[in-house]
């Protein structure tokens, strides 16, 4: 099975037909969007549909399918993943060739792992997560799900980061940390001790700003 279907029509989507294509020879047939949201006929020279028709069009057994939906709020990542994934389709990874991935990693799905990316020995790593360039996941870490790690991150060595977290550009979590669940981390952050959920850090050593909305979770606005 090598043709895939990309739920979205973002700039992530973008990314992902490209890795998909140029690094892992799948044929990209089009980009899916809900009804609501399909304000275009097409992106990036493809066709862009509504997941009913998609539904329709391609069945479970010719495509494969990757959610890319970006940053702006965690948890409506975690709910098209969700949904995408309750329609039966097979949702692949997309790992370009030119990261490090140990070869004993434990991956779930619907994970991208852009350029430059090392994943050392030890790693478990949820499903639908955002490891974006030159992030660095140290030895033995164990990543949760729906998170979103921005470039050049670098987790250390036995860590423990659970779900719909966000890792702001250029930060450091030390090891044998554990970051719990939606936590928004800044930009350039270090962190040097567990943190709480459901809160925004950040500075070189990162500090506690405040609590985030319980209603809402980490929303890029937060940042």
């Amino acid at each position: 099975m090598n043709g895939l279907i990309i739920f979205g029509a973002t700039s992530l989507a973008r990314l992902v037909r490209c890795y998909a294509e140029q690094d892992m020879g799948l044929k990209v047939h089009a980009f899916a969007v809900d009804r609501q949201y399909k304000t275009v006929d097409e992106f990036e020279s493809l066709p862009v549909i509504e997941w009913q028709d998609a539904m329709r069009r391609f069945p479970v057994h010719e495509v494969s399918v990757f959610v890319a939906v970006g940053y702006r709020n965690m948890r409506a990542r975690q709910a098209a993943y969700q949904s995408i994934r309750q329609s039966g389709y097979a949702l692949t990874n997309i790992v370009a060739s030119s990261g490090y991935v140990a070869k004993d990693t434990v991956m779930g799905e619907n994970n991208i792992v852009m350029p430059g990316v090392v994943v050392e020995p030890g790693v478990t790593i949820g499903s639908n997560n955002v490891l974006w360039s030159n992030a660095t996941v140290c030895h033995d870490t164990v990543i949760g799900n729906h998170n979103f790690i921005a470039a050049n991150t670098t987790l250390g060595g036995g860590v423990s980061l659970g779900d719909r977290n966000f890792i702001g550009f250029s930060s450091v979590v030390l090891q044998g940390r554990r970051i719990g669940n939606e936590t928004l981390i800044g930009a350039q952050s270090l962190i040097d001790h567990d943190t709480a959920d459901l809160s925004l850090y950040y500075g070189s050593p990162a500090k506690r700003i405040r609590a985030l909305e319980a209603e809402v979770g980490v929303a890029v606005a937060d940042a």
